[in-house]
């Protein structure tokens, strides 16, 4: 079986796919992305168990059908690298060539009769989103999912539909995201998604050409299908924490500060909190906020931030890296900082909240 195809159109179906194969995986095959010619289409196919890739190209030509697989980050990273503007594929039962101009690399293949087998077809609940407003909204909320695989329930971003919005929300036991929009669809419901096919998701969204994404959800799946591609997530199974109790309902303090002064702000004094207790301090009085670190033996580190205060002074601590997180995941030129009080936690927002806000906990000073 021989095939030629564009390489530009290739190169970014691959390196789509590719992102859902393991570095490691138990069976050699989960490394591999299978290709598959039928009916005048080429599938280019790749999952983990967990999360599988599913992608067309029909601008192509050859001589036949057939299916074979190789290693998926070889193949991704053999195309990349090939010059010209198309790219022949020469399959023979035993390896795949593939060549451009006088570049060729043969790869070895795998039986493609061992490749898993999963469906691409979701039938459940089905709505056409945005993938801007997807996007925009992971990039908003996923940042502060836990990172641990272990903390299962944690390490997922949580789609939550109820009458009238949609909501991401993560979390990681010190910190949380929201994101929201309104919910024009007739679904009121939830499920939790891994961090990982997250990832995964998002940085393929940013590749779509077309604004529509199709999401079917059958209670134990989630489809994803934009631009010919179908991407297939299984729902975590666990309970994510009730993460309304931590929304702070009224607030003894607010401030608003100029974000980018702020950030600057903690980046220096992070240098002293980064030798000592991990922590900063702020001090809020009234127009200034003191941001201070100590370290009882390398030294302390002092800013003074004019900011604009309604209540009461406060101080309290905090982890820099998650003060830094959320300001830096604020599109507005000013922040506004509400505390509760000086145990509680901190809900960083937009200037009159924007449909998205985070949490942060705060440190005991010592």
């Amino acid at each position: 079986m021989k095939l030629t195809i564009p390489k530009n159109e290739l190169a970014t179906k691959l390196s789509m796919v590719s992102k859902v194969v393991p570095a490691k995986a138990v069976k050699a095959i989960l490394q591999g992305i299978l290709f598959k010619v039928s009916d005048g289409v080429l599938t280019i196919s790749a999952t983990d168990l967990e999360t599988g890739f599913v992608t067309e190209i029909r601008e192509f030509t050859t001589d036949g059908e057939g299916a074979f697989v190789v290693e998926g980050k070889v193949a991704d990273e053999v195309v990349r690298s090939l010059p010209g503007s198309e790219i022949v594929i020469e399959y023979d039962g035993i390896s795949a060539t593939f060549s451009s101009q006088k570049s060729r690399f043969t790869l070895p293949t795998m039986d493609p009769k061992e490749f898993p087998e999963f469906s691409p077809d979701v039938n459940g609940e089905e709505f056409v989103l945005s993938t801007t407003q997807v996007e925009t909204m992971l990039d908003r909320s996923m940042f502060a999912a836990a990172k641990d695989e272990i903390m299962r329930n944690l390490n997922v971003v949580l789609w939550e539909f109820d009458s009238d919005y949609l909501r991401f929300v993560a979390a990681d036991g010190f910190r949380l995201a929201l994101a929201e929009s309104a919910n024009p669809y007739n679904f009121v419901g939830s499920f939790l998604l891994s961090l990982n096919s997250m990832k995964d998701f998002a940085s393929s969204v940013r590749m779509a050409s077309s604004d529509e994404l199709l999401l079917r959800f059958d209670g134990r799946r989630v489809g994803f299908s934009f631009d010919g591609t179908q991407m297939i997530v299984r729902v975590v199974d666990a309970e994510f924490p009730n993460y309304k109790t931590v929304l702070p309902q009224e607030f003894r303090t607010r401030i608003v500060v100029e974000k980018n002064t702020f950030i600057e702000a903690l980046k220096r004094v992070s240098i002293a909190a980064r030798l000592g207790s991990e922590t900063v301090k702020l001090e809020v009085g009234d127009e200034v906020m003191k941001v201070s670190a100590r370290s009882s033996d390398r030294g302390e580190a002092v800013e003074e931030i004019e900011v604009k205060k309604d209540g009461e002074d406060m101080i309290i601590g905090f982890n820099p890296r998650f003060l830094l997180e959320a300001c830096q995941h604020v599109d507005t030129e000013n922040v506004e900082l509400n505390f509760k009080d000086s145990n509680g936690p901190v809900q960083i927002n937009p200037v009159d909240v924007e449909g998205y806000l985070y949490i942060v906990m705060p440190v005991r000073l010592v």
